[in-house]
């Protein structure tokens, strides 16, 4: 095995470590949404009302996104302070655990416990997911580093085509206790995964001072027959007096202070909302395409072929992200994506009309899934990690994530009761428009970040900042006068 298939291997098992939970967990639910139903009626002894079972329904899908938000801020006080492999593993320790108590909270019809498990899973997973972009970012070649960050992606969408599929009722759909053991055996193997890799290169050099191990974990990254002298420099021009990272209240204003530092925000913040429609897509596809008439059969296996083209796209993106740039696919592919849901809403009600125009929605999901596997998923998750410093990143990054599970919550809470309020417009209202203003920000400040260092992008946003700063200064000085 060649060096670079090697470094592949390696970061496909450790981003496994990480996305395995999060994909399984946000999937599961989906294609067996009517065992589900079934499920919580025996367990509140009574049929509930259509009512009722939306807003239970809601809890038990969107209690994930509450737990994640708490998980985000957990992130930066044990990545930071212990390190990215031991973020890792406490996540999946916990995770380990989530996962018992989700499969006894479906065997024993106790959905308290299921949505206890998905709350404790969903805050683990959050630092479990930070510390892997960080691991993803700070332990490959900067060349490689696209690449490398794209096995996140790719690792999720595989594991999103198993949640699936597994969820059909040709397979273990109709059997949830099953569907929710086979959770527990691969969150065991994320542990083991982890105690077989070395910490960061990045975070042994710059926070723990041991130049040895970072020497070490290069050697292993990178291949024996690296220039470790050459990595080593490089990695210290941003081990200065301020490399140290940014926990308090302190650092935190300073990021909205600092004009570069706001601005990683919000192009953080901004590429991150155009992956907001994902999840309406992951967790209710199926229901979705049944409200079309589609047969249970066919909308269920659809919700399985669409994570298999999104799994499709990640690998076709990874090939090109270090090709093309980082801008050059996630512009694109945001726009394309926009105009897949205004496609899914125009046949959602031009069905009504004549029964083929189901077969434009079922399309504009495949498109969607693969479009965003291809430029939007991996390159939204990673940049707001590529564009800061190291210092703030993992700050940085909560701050992005926060602001993204906000939009989330407040979207996939009112996703299901607006959809059967007003029907398929709502797709405009919640992912459209706000993903358009987002994407014509990104089209203005965006910078490329393909094979560039850190310090390099950084004197770049600190150049576009001051400009953007001193074109404003003639108009405060006429105010002022």
């Amino acid at each position: 095995m060649n060096s670079t298939a090697r470094l592949l291997a390696v970061f496909c098992a450790v981003a496994f470590s990480s996305n395995w939970q999060f994909a399984y967990s946000s999937t599961f639910l989906n294609t067996p949404v009517l065992a589900f139903k079934d499920y919580l009626n025996v367990s509140f002894s009574s049929s509930l009302s259509e009512e009722n079972y939306v807003h239970v329904w809601d809890v038990v899908q969107n209690i994930w996104f509450i737990g994640f938000f708490f998980g985000i801020w957990l992130s930066p006080l044990i990545n930071d302070r212990l390190g990215r492999k031991t973020g890792l593993l406490i996540a999946n320790s916990f995770n380990f655990l989530a996962a018992i108590v989700q499969f006894v909270g479906v065997w024993q019809y106790m959905p308290v416990l299921l949505i206890i498990g998905r709350f404790i899973a969903s805050i683990m997973t959050a630092v479990a997911f930070q510390a892997v972009i960080l691991y993803l970012q700070e332990s490959p070649p900067t060349s490689k580093r696209g690449a490398a960050s794209y096995c996140s992606e790719v690792v999720f969408a595989a594991m999103c085509i198993v949640g699936m599929m597994l969820g059909t009722d040709e397979l273990l759909g109709a059997n949830l206790p099953w569907l929710l053991a086979v959770n527990i055996f691969p969150c065991a193997l994320s542990i083991l995964i982890i105690l077989l890799v070395p910490e960061t290169p990045k975070f042994l050099l710059i926070k723990r001072k041991d130049r040895a191990a970072a020497e070490a974990a290069i050697r292993f990254h990178h291949g024996w027959d690296a220039d470790v002298e050459e990595v080593v420099q490089e990695l210290l021009l941003e081990a200065d007096e301020d490399s140290h990272a940014a926990h308090s209240f302190k650092d935190l204003l300073l990021i909205f202070k600092e004009p570069h530092l706001r601005k990683i925000v919000l192009l953080g913040a901004a590429a991150m909302q155009i992956t907001v429609s994902l999840w309406g897509a992951i967790y209710n596809s199926t229901q979705f395409l049944l409200d079309m008439t589609i047969s249970s059969f066919v909308a269920t296996w659809s919700s399985a072929f669409m994570a298999s083209l999104y799994f499709l796209g990640t690998l076709i993106g990874s090939q090109l992200v270090d090709r093309l740039g980082r801008r050059t696919l996630l512009l694109p592919c945001a726009a394309l994506s926009i105009l897949c849901w205004i496609a899914f809403t125009v046949a959602y009600y031009l069905q009504k009309t004549s029964d083929g125009w189901k077969y434009l929605g079922i399309a504009s999901l495949f498109c969607f899934l693969f479009i965003y596997g291809i430029g939007i998923g991996a390159i939204a998750w990673f940049i707001s990690a590529e564009l800061s410093p190291h210092r703030y990143r993992s700050l940085i990054q909560s701050v992005c994530y926060t602001i993204n599970t906000i939009a989330v919550v407040v979207m996939t809470f009112t996703l299901l009761p607006m959809y059967q309020g007003i029907g398929a417009s709502t797709f405009i209202i919640l992912y459209c428009i706000p993903s358009i203003i987002c994407l014509i920000y990104l089209c203005w400040q965006l910078p490329e970040t393909k094979g560039r260092p850190s310090h390099e992008i950084m004197q770049e946003l600190k150049s576009s900042s001051r400009s953007l700063v001193s074109m404003s200064e003639p108009n405060k000085q006429i105010v002022k006068f």
